[in-house]
This record gives C-alpha cells, structure tokens and sequence, in this order.
C-alpha cells in the first residue's frame, strides 16, 4: 500500500480501504483505492509529486454517489495531510447523513 493509504488507516480506523492501483510514473506517486465507510463507499484517487524544499505537488478526487470532491495544492507534508484529513472527513460526514 501507498503512502495515502497508509494515512488514510492511520487517522480514520473506522475506514475500510482498499487498494486498487499503485504505480510510479516517473516521480509522481498515483494511488487509487476503494473505501468503505458507515456501510457505502467512495473512490479516492490521489497524485502527489516531491518538489523542491519539501514541497509537493499533489491532487486528490473523492468520489462518492452523492459528491466528487477535487482537492490540488502545492504544500509541505504536514499541510497536505491536514487539508487531506479535512476533505475525507466532510466526504465521510455527507456520507453519515445519508
């Protein structure tokens, strides 16, 4: 599993994620996983690429039957798993509602 995966398990036990493709193209890093949450699911496709200083370059789409989100930015680490965190939380949330 990526590195997305990885912190999606990490900060949300309640999710049930699952990998579907990983891949290398050049120095992007693309995972797309299938997650399952309060009984329905949502596709996650996230991008990211390592620039200078820390920074990376980086997107994520979430798509759910109710909602697509897309998400882009160029920001350090801790900047971009918090506007991560922030986004698969309000998806999880509509989601909840439903």
């Amino acid at each position: 599993m990526g590195y997305f995966a990885e912190m999606l398990k990490g900060e949300f036990e309640e999710l049930d994620v699952k990998d579907i493709y990983t891949t290398k193209l050049g120095n992007r890093n693309i995972e797309i996983l299938e997650v399952s949450v309060y009984d329905t699911k949502f596709l996650a496709m996230f991008q990211s690429e390592e620039k200078k200083h820390g920074l990376y370059l980086w997107s994520l789409i979430i798509t759910s039957a109710n909602n697509t989100r897309t998400i882009r930015g160029i920001d350090l680490l801790d900047t971009l798993k918090m506007r991560i965190k922030e986004n698969v939380r309000a998806i999880m949330e509509g989601m909840e509602k439903d």
